[in-house]
């Protein structure tokens, strides 16, 4: 395991982007979004991911040149068309939407069509949080996961970022409808280990926590069983209908690696009807409240929502951040 700088991970994979003619203002904040990821302890959504992106913009269904256009507005929402853009640059333009509608109205909702993966969605929720606001984002997605009771995919594991600002550390939910997402199973078996808990099904229909096995049968399990898989349901129903973009059914008959997902971004600014302070006490109570849990281990530990992602940061930044060789020496062969 190589253990590179910060500055090094984002300076190479800008220069990569500028073998794909992206433009540099693009390619400055896709590389450094990417590398931030990993910095944070989001390994599947950052760097391991990169080698991917390179390949859907040589595949075609990612125009590194796109931005975002507008289809309709009234009042706090909007809706816009991604023209198969950059996801991430894509998603912060449209969150900058949102925030700038919340900053008028208390709160703004800005719905994307046509757009691509948009990496790690906690991105979104941290965005929001920099400037006082509360965030809630959701993504749909290929077909990828059975609905309860099912065995075949026709649902998407659609994930969903919530953020809520505070002071002392933003609390921050990032997660999918699938119990753990295809890219950390996919880190799992890069790794050689199990997962924690049972995540899917394997060629016989049993569950398993043998992420091979899953990743063979496509059969992830929903988080919280059928709980999860009717809130991916209502998400794509959702992003699609405001969007007036592609459901995950649509998603599913365009062939293809995934393409063309629909968005959904929520700003709620909170102080427009609640005094920041009182904000920031309420949270702080809530937060200490739930950190003096009795923890199950004798040395456990208690933490609320993103607190890892600031420790992480600290020591990738002091050590460097991990990256396997293999997938290093792949985007390196880039250049």
């Amino acid at each position: 395991m190589l253990r590179l700088k910060f500055e090094e991970v984002q300076n190479t994979l800008e220069k990569v982007l500028y073998t794909r003619n992206c433009p540099p203002e693009h390619a400055r904040k896709v590389s450094y979004e990417m590398a931030r990821n990993s910095l944070e302890g989001t390994y599947t959504h950052g760097v391991n991911r990169f080698p991917r992106l390179i390949w859907n913009i040589d595949e075609g269904i990612v125009n590194v040149e796109a931005k975002p256009v507008l289809v309709n507005r009234f009042g706090a929402l909007a809706n816009y068309d991604g023209k198969l853009g950059l996801g991430i640059t894509n998603a912060w333009f449209c969150m900058e939407q949102a925030i700038a509608q919340a900053k008028e109205y208390g709160i703004g909702l800005v719905a994307l069509r046509n757009t691509n993966h948009w990496m790690r969605a906690a991105t979104y929720g941290y965005q929001a949080c920099a400037q006082g606001m509360a965030a809630i984002c959701f993504t749909n997605t290929i077909p990828n996961m059975p609905t309860w009771g099912a065995i075949d995919s026709r649902i998407g594991n659609n994930p969903l970022v919530m953020a809520f600002p505070r002071e002392k550390g933003d609390v921050v939910v990032d997660m999918s409808m699938s119990q753990f997402s295809y890219g950390a199973l996919e880190l799992a078996q890069l790794e050689g280990r199990r997962m924690s808990i049972d995540a899917g099904y394997d060629e016989a229909g049993e569950l398993t926590r043998d992420p091979s096995q899953v990743l063979k049968t496509r059969r992830i399990l929903p988080t919280g069983y059928w709980k999860g898989a009717a809130l991916s349901v209502v998400m794509d129903l959702l992003a699609g209908g405001l969007a007036l973009g592609n459901t995950t059914a649509a998603l599913g008959r365009l062939g293809g690696d995934e393409h063309g997902v629909s968005q959904v971004f929520i700003a709620i600014n909170i102080h427009k009807i609640a005094p920041p302070e009182e904000v920031e006490r309420i949270a702080d109570e809530a937060v200490r409240d739930l950190l003096s849990s009795r923890p199950i281990r004798e040395n456990g530990r208690i933490v609320y929502p993103g607190e890892r992602s600031k420790e992480i940061r600290a020591e990738n930044l002091k050590a460097g951040i991990p990256i396997d060789e293999r997938i290093w020496a792949t985007i390196t062969s880039y250049l």
